[in-house]
């Protein structure tokens, strides 16, 4: 079959929240090579994604100037990104499914592709979006009573159902920094990732917050291992960590900042049990490599849309300044309001099985569950009939696929 290629050039939570499609459009098709076009940075975890023949990257920095070039018209935009792009070396391709409604994507799947399906499908200039893309862009702008999954949205998208089983990568054998990997596989020992970083300031968990959660699972959990998981940029947060616990603490804690490739942390995912953070992207990869995860989801962020994929998950979820909306308090304060009080010991009690109570202040606990319309979260104290209000968004959206609730 003629080869075709899926389009994601965003960060790496959206990228990593492609996968179900992935999964989907190859379970579907599976004569039919898929190639991948993704950031450049992120082109090693593109080529762990089961079903993905080749992967191409997109260097974000070169593009730019081309895509949003001021005083020049889409037609032009178009003509001089086409003569650039011919020097890229990129095959044709019979199909391209775009998931990203921005010039950028909807360029790149019209100048490789002769038939877009996804964003764009109604040609690079026309603003016209494909029922879904209208569904995705109110869900963006109003939220409302949403409860479809983004990446089971991007699904609909493509024109295909959510896959049967939440998909996984497996890493491939990367070393680790020396010493680690012995105590790493030490039996018995729980392994909790906590992901310090995020990619939006407003999403970034206090230190002093991470402290007291790191002192509850030293008391709590006396066999636990916690990483401090992220980038160079979170090297600072780390050292303030280490800088103020109490040294009993100390050996309790592996700093791995800025210590791991993106393939290394993958490994080092693939060995948590659990991780902790907030809604980005290292904590929803941490969910593909085999681990459990609790979010804590303020901001922007929102359970229903971008919880961790698949089941056996838990999102704490942040509820806005009271009579004010997320807009009006973003207006107020430069950014939406950050918690004053936190689920630490609630968390920690998820994490040793115990039992919890479901609502602390402005936070309210949800579960995922997968069915066959994909990921969805229930309240923790009592589920939610959602299989109805689900069923009519795919009826209503996409009424050839005949989706059902497994």
């Amino acid at each position: 079959m003629p080869r075709a290629l899926l389009i994601q050039l965003a960060r790496l939570g959206d990228l990593v929240q492609s996968l179900p499609v992935i999964s989907a459009l190859h379970s579907l098709y599976p004569e039919q090579p898929l190639d991948l076009l993704c950031p450049a940075p992120l082109v090693p975890v593109g080529e762990l994604f089961p079903g993905i023949s080749r992967v191409y990257p997109w260097d974000g920095a070169f593009w730019r100037p081309e895509c949003g070039a001021m005083g020049h018209s889409w037609k032009e935009q178009f003509h001089h990104t086409r003569q650039v792009w011919t020097q890229q070396a990129y095959p044709a391709y019979h199909l391209a499914y775009n998931l990203n409604n921005h010039p950028r994507g909807i360029l790149a799947a019209h100048l490789l592709a002769d038939r877009v399906i996804g964003q764009g499908s109604w040609g690079p200039i026309n603003p016209r979006l494909s029922p879904w893309g209208e569904y995705l862009l109110t869900v963006a702008r109003n939220r409302g009573k949403n409860r479809i999954h983004l990446s089971d949205a991007f699904c609909g998208l493509c024109e295909v159902r959510p896959p049967k089983a939440s998909p996984r990568i497996f890493p491939i054998k990367t070393s680790l920094p020396s010493g680690l990997e012995g105590l790493l596989g030490s039996s018995g020992r729980q392994i909790i990732g906590l992901i310090l970083g995020a990619g939006d300031a407003e999403r970034r968990i206090p230190v002093s917050i991470w402290k007291a959660l790191i002192q509850e699972c030293v008391d709590r959990l006396p066999d636990a291992l916690i990483l401090l998981i992220g980038g160079k940029e979170e090297g600072e947060i780390a050292f303030a960590l280490e800088s103020a616990l109490p040294t009993g603490c100390l050996n309790r804690i592996i700093n791995m900042c800025g210590r791991t490739s993106l393939l290394a942390l993958v490994s080092l995912l693939s060995r948590c049990q659990w991780v902790v953070g907030s809604d980005t992207g290292p904590l929803h990869l941490s969910t593909l490599c085999g681990a459990r995860a609790v979010g804590w989801f303020f901001s922007r962020a929102r359970v229903h849309e971008t919880g961790p994929y698949g089941a056996g998950h838990y999102v704490w979820q942040h509820s806005q300044r009271v009579g004010l909306s997320p807009r009006e308090t973003y207006e107020l304060t430069g950014l939406p309001e950050l918690p004053q009080v936190w689920p630490i010991e609630e968390t920690v009690c998820l994490l040793s099985g115990g039992p919890v109570s479901s609502a602390n202040g402005p936070w309210s606990l949800w579960a995922s569950q997968y069915d066959g319309m994909g990921t969805f979260y229930q309240p923790y104290d009592g589920p939610e009939n959602l299989q109805q209000i689900r069923q009519k968004v795919w009826d209503k959206l996409s009424p050839t696929l005949a989706m059902t609730a497994s």
